[in-house]
């Protein structure tokens, strides 16, 4: 299992650099024959103009296949898009009838979410499938790599031990041999560099450990102790100078808009590459997946009131039907997440706070179904604040995502979940180490282990919890 986990991460490693080989060289030619005539690199000269030729050549084969393969499948991939978007929320809006412009007109914001939503789905599809398969073979083979980690990592520790440090590390010389009986082979730079941090990290003690400990004993030892306080101080302005360095360089790396125009690069929080390789959801199709959502909901909600209208017609309320909001409320936890890669700490409580008061009016608008004699009306009324919902994070606004009118009377929602995933884990992690001390075999403690997992997830969750839905709950989205 673990060659077959490196042969797909190799594969796809290798397919990604041909890739981007093959559109440098395509860009290479572009720019080649875009250049301008008078250039140097167009003088008259025999090889310059053979390249020329090769270059407009290659150029107008490059043209004439783009004209004949790519731009025809790209506007039949358009126009699928736009059709099926179309098909998606004309069925959203059947079940109301002529009452769905009344009760939510359109909106172009909730069309090119759902739109952008079916364009990236292909490929997110895709990514998804081999994200999913890398992750599930790591899993399944997380106790051999971190074996095999450690041991390499305590191997390589172990035998810095017996290096001799390199030319440029403190105390190295260059005649040295980097392991003593090594025949004056030279070993991996993994190696010179593990001897070389722990002759820094003994220099470093040492220089510290001698100063250092006058900071306890300023009077009668004066001079070491001030050294000490400079030393401090010297330290601190050389993070502080890096940190700067490193804004700079950052800043430079960025795009500008003095040279490319009108161009914005968003900012990215800290370890947003982990999240989104632990995410199985890919780039734009998560970003607009919660408007898909709740164009679902409001299409359950046209289908309960149309069969409202029909249960009305046969004079049987018994069949009123009911609507759950479970969905919506999962993707307004987090729709902050979802919607915006950076948000500034000092705003996440309002951003949590905010999504608390908009479940707590789902929520209670959900209770309404079993309180007001007008079910239709409280349809209408759900109708409109998922809609509401819907266009207001589309467009951003996910910190205005119902109006203050909307949730007035509404008691803010609690998000308990990770006291459930708390209690999963310490029951699980229990079970697996009692089962262990007792003496009981391996494969009846993953026996045990599986037992238990199910139990307490039936326990904790019940019938709310399913196995597309576990994602969520590792994500921290909260239930009812």
């Amino acid at each position: 299992m673990l060659e077959t986990l490196w042969t797909v991460i190799v594969l796809a490693l290798v397919l990604t650099g041909g890739a981007l080989v093959l559109t440098g060289l395509v860009w290479m030619l572009i720019i080649l024959r875009r250049m301008d005539p008078e250039d140097r690199w167009r003088e008259p000269a025999p090889v310059r103009s053979r390249v020329r030729a090769l270059a407009d050549r290659t150029f107008h084969l490059v043209s004439w296949v783009h004209a004949h393969t790519v731009r025809p499948a790209a506007r039949w991939y358009v126009r699928w898009g736009a059709r099926v978007t179309t098909r998606h929320l004309r069925w959203a809006r059947r079940g109301f009838g002529q009452d769905a412009e009344r009760l939510f007109p359109r909106s172009h914001a909730v069309r090119s979410a759902v739109f952008d939503w079916y364009c990236t789905m292909p490929l997110a599809g895709i990514a998804y499938v081999i994200k999913a398969c890398v992750l599930l073979l790591a899993t399944v083979n997380i106790g051999v790599i971190v074996t095999k980690l450690v041991t390499g990592v305590t191997h390589l520790w172990e035998k810095s031990k017996q290096a001799n440090a390199p030319w440029w590390a403190p105390g190295g010389s260059p005649s040295d041999h980097v392991v003593e009986g090594g025949g004056g082979d030279r070993s991996d730079p993994l190696l010179a560099l593990m001897a070389a941090l722990r002759r820094l990290g003994a220099v470093i003690a040492e220089k510290a450990g001698a100063y250092l400990s006058a900071l306890t004993d300023p009077v009668g030892r004066p001079i070491e102790a001030l050294i000490a306080a400079a030393s401090l101080v010297l330290v601190a302005m050389m993070l502080l100078a890096s940190r700067v360095a490193w804004l700079a360089l950052r800043q430079v790396a960025r795009p500008s808009y003095q040279d490319h125009g009108p161009h914005y690069a968003e900012p990215r929080t800290r370890f947003t590459w982990a999240r989104r390789l632990l995410s199985l959801r890919v780039g734009p199709n998560r970003e607009n997946r919660p408007v898909v959502v709740l164009v679902n909901c409001l299409a359950r909600v046209g289908a309960a009131q149309s069969r409202h209208r029909w249960s009305l017609r046969i004079r049987s309320p018994l069949m009123a039907p009911r609507v759950h909001l479970a969905d919506a409320e999962r993707v307004v936890w987090s729709a902050w997440r979802t919607r915006h890669t950076t948000i500034r700490g000092v705003l996440r409580a309002q951003h949590k706070e905010h999504a608390a008061e908009v479940v707590g009016a789902l929520r209670m608008m959900e209770t309404r179904q079993d309180t007001d004699a007008d079910r239709g009306r409280v349809f209408e009324d759900m109708a409109r604040m998922l809609a509401k919902i819907a266009e207001r994070y589309a467009q951003g606004r996910t910190l205005a995502l119902l109006d203050p009118d909307d949730l007035a009377g509404a008691s803010r929602a609690v998000n308990r979940e990770w006291v459930r995933m708390v209690i999963l884990g310490v029951v699980v992690i229990g079970s697996a180490v009692g089962a262990s001390a007792l003496g009981v075999s391996d494969a009846a403690i993953a026996q045990v282990v599986g037992i238990v997992s199910l139990v307490m997830v039936g326990l904790l969750y019940g019938a709310r919890l399913t196995p597309t839905d576990l994602l969520d709950v590792v994500r921290g989205q909260s239930r009812k």
